[in-house]
């Protein structure tokens, strides 16, 4: 442990900025300590609920996580989990930013104790008088949402703002800065729940920090035609966004109108033809991009249509031609807005985490939707009349057949964006509107999470992760398409690859590309079906298999022998539960003491919605949702409180961000392989597994929802 004895000197501040950070008068030590054992000892300055600040002759780097050790001054001591959001260096000291990671009910109140009551010398219910609402101890307030090393340090100085500028109390710049930095509150709502302003004044009360009217974004909508007044990378690194033009002045928002390099870039762009606006920075980033990707669809929109209202090599035809000749359908697909518009598809669907991007042919218009965290949504529309181009476009780039439309194709192709490889496939589908083209997203190389990572509970862990350690049999993953069973086995795959194993992959298609592992594609024109690889693949010295699907007994039969010969083999079967994966490999005609033999474990897994962190909030669970959790999923003391998602930019307004997996281990042990062998059916399978305390998928996504994970809707749609 590094430490120092250190005199805590004034921080520089910028000019014009003579307030003291010294103003808590209480002095705190504080003992930083990552996990390398690599720290700080020293005292805090300008202690706060969001964090603290402090110097040292010892410097820890943005972005480590620690654990602070608290010690106040009447003994109580406190250790809470802490990050370093930024680090400046001057003359000799290092002053930090430390941010409270996840504050306990408990050390948030000797928190407060410590800041206020003690320096007030008076109890702490009287200090705040009952009006600290969102901070109650029976722990329903809201969990924090991360904020970013940049969000945090924009909105301590925006708060600093407030304070100086509305002679707000130490404690409700403190309230701000908890409600904002520890429980990502939004600022306008939290200014308003203090009653710091009214509803009628808060745009007044926000214009007096910096001399310029305050934009609710969330109302007044960017105009994607004066996109190009200030370039895509600047609006994004600089905060600034173009929002219209009125009597020949834009409208320009920026998160701080004070930063005079910003303000001089307008001047140029604008020839000195501008009015400033105030926005919140997570505002303007979210205006940014939609108007920028607006900016291009508009753009291409703008192009197509004088296209088509000219000739030309790339006019446009009507909605009701049929387009055969081969030539100008390589025009239209050549055309500059085409282009655009294709890339920009891609581009968006990438940065929004779809997994599959879906154009719909309709009689009037063209649906644009993605599929996030497995739902679709719809994006956009586009013209009816570009279909042809776009679809010639798409079929160009994964080397499909242009001429032939009334037949479905399959292709693929391949791009590079923000510096990851994807590899794009892509499906078309005649409709009675045209062709439908969807296009799934893969990534060439993912860092594939660990088991833990991914969602099992620690019960489940303890059941499978010593399964596929094992030096032989058969282990079997279910559920349906788009249930992660593939993302999953690979992430075992990766735990076991260490460089000693002969570890092939048989799928159709390959799915992802692990270095060091051979991969292998079916091809059935080719003669590569799934029993002539796998006899080919048994003469190879194999270690480890992994069988993308088992379809038919041919495939099954190879698999146990496989599993049989001193192999362990993956592989996946479409069934709704882990024990139906057992009697579906009896349907198919495999003999079931070669089942009973071979098998050492099922998993049946489900992808489930995660509530989004940033809009994340309690609620009492009211009597409808307590009947259904009683008489529907049979729990039978329901929770007091759930969580859900209010629903924010981040999160499209669904309240969902991101998926966890929800899973069901069948350990196949002696009792139940000599059950399997002798043929027993599901039905008594399940009773020998409810009689050792079986954890099926409904009961581990249950218990999600009491950890405030997911909701009841989502446990509904997902296991009932």
């Amino acid at each position: 442990m590094a430490s120092s004895n250190v005199t805590l000197l004034k921080p520089p501040e910028a000019p014009g900025n003579l307030r003291s950070f010294r103003r808590r008068k209480v002095t705190v030590k504080v003992d930083i300590a990552n996990a390398k054992g690599d720290g700080i000892l020293g005292d805090s300055i300008d202690l706060g609920m969001g964090g603290f600040r402090f110097c040292s002759k010892n410097a820890l780097a943005a972005g480590v996580e620690a654990i602070a050790k608290i010690q106040f001054s009447g003994g109580a001591t406190i250790r809470t989990p802490v990050k370093v959001v930024w680090q400046h260096s001057s003359e000799g000291l290092h002053e930090h930013g430390i941010r409270f990671e996840k504050l306990s009910n408990d050390d948030r109140f000797a928190l407060l104790d410590a800041v206020y009551a003690r320096a007030a010398n008076k109890p702490l219910a009287s200090v705040f008088d009952g009006a600290w609402d969102t901070v109650a101890k029976d722990g329903s307030s809201s969990l924090a949402r991360a904020l970013s090393p940049v969000h945090h340090a924009y909105y301590l100085k925006l708060i600093r703002r407030i304070e100086h500028i509305h002679s707000l109390s130490e404690a409700q710049t403190d309230r701000l800065l908890f409600a904002i930095l520890q429980q990502g509150e939004k600022l306008a709502d939290t200014l308003l729940t203090m009653e710091l302003t009214s509803y009628d004044k808060l745009d007044s009360y926000l214009a007096a920090l910096y001399g310029v009217p305050y934009l609710n974004l969330s109302i007044t909508k960017p105009d994607a035609a004066v996109a190009d007044l200030i370039p895509e990378s600047i609006a994004f690194s600089q905060n600034i966004v173009p929002i219209k033009q009125v009597n020949g002045k834009y409208i320009v928002a920026m998160s701080d109108p004070l930063d005079l390099p910003g303000r001089d870039l307008v001047s140029l762009r604008t020839k000195d033809r501008f009015e400033l606006r105030f926005c919140f920075i997570d505002d303007i980033e979210k205006a940014a991009k939609d108007v920028y990707q607006a900016a291009s669809l508009h753009s291409a929109d703008r192009l197509i249509d004088k296209a088509t209202a000219v000739e030309g090599p790339v006019q446009l035809l009507p909605e009701s031609t049929d387009v055969t000749d081969l030539e100008t359908l390589r025009r239209l697909s050549d055309a500059t807005p085409i282009i655009s518009l294709v890339d920009s598809l891609f581009r968006s669907a990438i940065e929004e985490r779809a997994s599959d991007v879906h154009l719909e042919p309709m009689d009037d218009t063209i649906f644009v939707r993605f599929r996030l965290d497995g739902v679709l949504h719809q994006m956009r529309t586009l013209p009816r009349n570009i279909l042809a181009g776009v679809v010639s476009r798409i079929k160009i780039l994964a080397r499909m057949d242009i001429t032939v439309r009334h037949v479905p194709q399959d292709g693929r192709l391949s791009m590079r964006y923000n510096g990851k490889d994807f590899e794009l496939r892509v499906a078309s589908l005649p409709t009675v509107f045209g062709e439908k083209i969807v296009v799934r997203l893969l990534e060439k190389n993912p860092t594939f999470k660990t088991l833990k990572a991914i969602g099992f509970s620690e019960r489940n862990y303890e059941l499978f992760a010593p399964l596929i350690r094992r030096p032989h049999g058969m282990i079997l993953y279910c559920g349906p398409t788009g249930s992660g069973k593939s993302t999953t086995l690979f992430a075992c795959i990766q735990e076991i690859h260490d460089g000693t194993a002969n570890i092939t992959t048989v799928e159709d298609p390959v799915e992802y590309r692990v270095r060091g592992i051979n991969h292998v594609e079916l091809n059935p024109k080719r003669g590569l079906t799934f029993p002539t690889v796998l006899r080919a693949l048994l003469r190879t010295d194999p270690d480890v298999i992994y069988v993308g699907e088992i379809r038919d007994r041919e495939t099954a039969d190879l698999a146990v022998r496989a599993a049989l010969t001193g192999h362990l083999l993956f592989s996946t079967l479409h069934t709704n539960t882990a024990i139906q994966a057992i009697t579906r490999l009896v349907d198919i005609g495999v003999d079931a003491s070669l089942i009973g033999a071979s098998l050492v474990g099922v998993v049946g897994q489900r992808l489930i919605r995660k509530v989004c962190e940033w809009c994340k909030e309690s609620y009492t669970t009211p009597p409808s949702d307590a009947v259904v959790l009683r008489e529907i999923l049979h729990v039978e003391h329901a929770p007091l409180k759930l969580f859900r998602g209010r629903g924010c930019a981040h999160c499209h307004d669904t309240g969902y961000y991101g998926r966890s997996s929800v899973h069901e281990v069948v350990v196949v042990d002696e009792e139940l392989a000599r059950l399997i062998s002798a043929g027993a059916d599901s039905k008594a399978l399940a009773d020998c597994m409810t009689k050792r305390g079986f954890v099926d998928l409904r009961a581990d996504a249950i218990s999600r929802l009491i950890a405030g994970e997911t909701t009841l809707s989502e446990v509904m749609r997902v296991t009932v």
